[in-house]
């Protein structure tokens, strides 16, 4: 285990890395294109014809 130890600290960092690269290009993308509409999203949203009709 011992000479493992420096094989197991490197794919432990590679792995934080891409989770949280991941994470960030996500938010970055969502931050600059919005959320995707949902399935209910539309006419029949009670948000968006509150908005529509005031």
């Amino acid at each position: 285990m011992g000479a493992l130890h420096p094989v197991l600290f490197f794919v432990l960092v590679y792995g934080i890395t891409l989770f949280m690269a991941l994470f960030v290009c996500r938010s970055v993308y969502y931050g600059i294109n919005g959320p995707e509409p949902g399935p209910t999203a539309g006419a029949g949203d009670p948000g968006l014809t509150a908005v529509a009709y005031r």
